[in-house]
């Protein structure tokens, strides 16, 4: 058996609570993770680390982010294999090339993420939103993070619209969960553009020109931007809004789409 194999397989025992002196055994385990290499047309693309579950729409959501395919009439086939560890997907004539020769960039989200460039889209219209609503859709968001009440350790990302909630995900990397929202949306043939993104983790750079190819407006999440992150949302006109409460948030790029 290889070090990989053991890596796959091997399933903690649950934690123990230390309190008081006293160590409890608790009966919750870990969040589940898995390392899903992508595979374009018979060459390895990358490999993500991610929550094992819908791994079809995962690699559809990454393939959409990196502007290599735009809706699932690019996919002439997609297929999980190697115990859900492999994700093989041959391309339709109306892909746009695949970036293999293209330097690829470590980014700083939660288990190492993979991009090709951080340069964003401009992103035009849409809606404008009270921030007394993104308060509501934060708390309607971080209600139905099912995956964290049961093990903790995961990250939600919803997309809303003029209605409230349309797709909620959730994954061990926060990154992933733009590009579950992206490969949801291809699925359940949902418009992205002009709506909003809420996260529970950090927007970083590449979350943020993520938001930007899916045409997205406004992104908020329940901690910060990053410097960087703002930077762009000033070029590609997106709101962005961090720390969004019950009670308040901080605006820290407006747009024309945050009303006060």
């Amino acid at each position: 058996m290889t070090a990989e194999t053991v890596r796959r397989t091997a399933r903690p025992a649950p934690p123990k609570l230390y309190r008081a002196g006293q160590l409890t055994q608790l009966d919750k385990l870990p969040p589940p993770e898995r390392a899903i290499t992508l595979i374009v047309d018979g060459e390895e693309l990358a490999t993500v680390a991610c929550s094992p579950h819908r791994v079809l729409a995962l690699a559809l959501g990454f393939l959409r982010v990196e502007d290599i395919i735009r809706t699932a009439e690019d996919v002439e086939l997609m297929e999980v294999c190697d115990d859900e560890t492999v994700v093989k997907v041959r391309l339709a004539a109306t892909a746009r090339r695949v970036p293999h020769d293209r330097r690829r960039i470590i980014t700083s989200g939660c288990g190492r993420g993979v991009t090709f460039s951080l340069d964003v889209v401009p992103v035009e219209g849409g809606m404008t939103v009270r921030p007394e609503r993104l308060m509501e859709w934060m708390e309607a968001l971080l209600e139905g993070a099912e995956g964290y009440k049961e093990h903790g350790g995961t990250h939600t990302a919803g997309l809303f619209g003029e209605d409230g909630l349309e797709i909620l995900v959730e994954d061990i990397g926060r990154h992933n969960t733009i590009d579950r929202i992206a490969g949801e949306a291809i699925l359940r043939d949902l418009a992205t553009a002009g709506k909003a993104i809420l996260t529970s983790g950090r927007i970083s750079s590449e979350m943020l020109v993520k938001c930007s190819r899916l045409g997205v407006g406004i992104a908020a999440s329940r901690t910060s931007p990053t410097e960087l992150a703002v930077s762009l949302a000033q070029e590609a006109g997106i709101a962005v809004c961090g720390y969004v409460r019950r009670d308040q948030m901080r605006v820290f790029h407006e747009a024309g789409r945050i009303l006060t």
